[in-house]
């Protein structure tokens, strides 16, 4: 595979953030400032979040990111759909440019359980919208989970060394990693190289069902360290220099009172001793 940009190899330090499911119910104003206050590197922000397509509340943000001296490391919310096709996807590139964030997260989710998957379903796109990007600048992940056409890491994989394009990488969930039923064994096996993020969260080794897992997936994961995967493992066989970002939506805290900076400074202290550990 051609890889003509900076290996995560090379790059300096360990950068952990927060995703922005974490946090998805709270204005973008209170996710930042969250994050802040939990330490958080940098953020990841929803292309499609309705705030951010809020002129004057992406203003706000962009003002309060820079008062904070926090970076948006990745755009989320870049679905590959042949009906939404490569416009949509451009029109999301021109948000994620406003945001100056440097890499755009693909995932080819697909609510249909019945219908067969294959990441052929989306090929074309991923590698017409690796082009696209890659003129912006813009580095692509494709985010695998066995809710899409990409559900496996092995399947991420193919696929991305089938399309060849030099701005692809794959980022890795923790929650759907286990999910397929891989592990670190998977993650060692494959280039390095190939990897461009991580998304970490923490729960049981195994999920009730299909539609538990959902429910897992988007309202309630366990913060690192505080579960069953076997993360430590998981991280030594990344990059070292690769981005870290807790993804951690916490629905019974937040139902319990418990406030978004405390769900965050939680979230993050978890997720800093664990890479501490993992990569000391």
């Amino acid at each position: 595979m051609n890889m003509n940009r900076l290996d995560v190899d090379e790059r300096p330090g360990v950068s952990v953030g927060l995703e922005h499911l974490s946090l998805r119910e709270e204005p973008l104003s209170v996710f930042v400032e969250a994050a802040a206050a939990g330490g958080a590197e940098t953020v990841c922000l929803s292309v499609a979040h309705p705030g951010v397509h809020d002129r004057r509340v992406l203003r706000e943000t962009l003002s309060q990111l820079d008062a904070l001296n926090l970076s948006v490391a990745m755009g989320d919310g870049f679905l590959l759909a042949p009906e939404e096709g490569l416009d949509g996807l451009r029109r999301k590139l021109d948000v994620l440019a406003e945001l100056g964030a440097p890499l755009a997260n693909t995932c080819a989710f697909e609510p249909d359980a019945g219908l067969r998957r294959g990441p052929g379903h989306i090929e074309d796109l991923l590698g017409e919208f690796c082009q696209v990007a890659r003129t912006a600048q813009v580095d692509v992940l494709i985010e695998f989970t066995p809710l899409s056409h990409v559900p496996s890491l092995a399947a991420a994989v193919e696929l991305v060394e089938r399309l060849d394009q030099p701005n692809l990488r794959i980022l890795v969930d923790t929650l759907h990693l286990a999910r397929a039923g891989e592990g670190p064994d998977d993650v060692r096996n494959v280039d390095r190289r190939l990897f461009g993020y991580c998304q970490l969260s923490d729960g049981p080794r195994v999920s009730e069902s299909l539609s538990a897992y959902l429910d897992e997936a988007v309202n309630e994961r366990a913060i690192p360290g505080d579960g069953e995967f076997p993360l430590g493992e998981v991280l030594s066989f990344l990059p070292r220099g690769i981005t870290v970002s807790a993804e951690v939506p916490l629905r019974g805290l937040k139902q319990a009172g418990i406030s978004p900076k405390e769900r965050a400074r939680r979230i993050l202290d978890g997720s800093r001793r664990l890479v501490a550990r993992a990569w000391m």
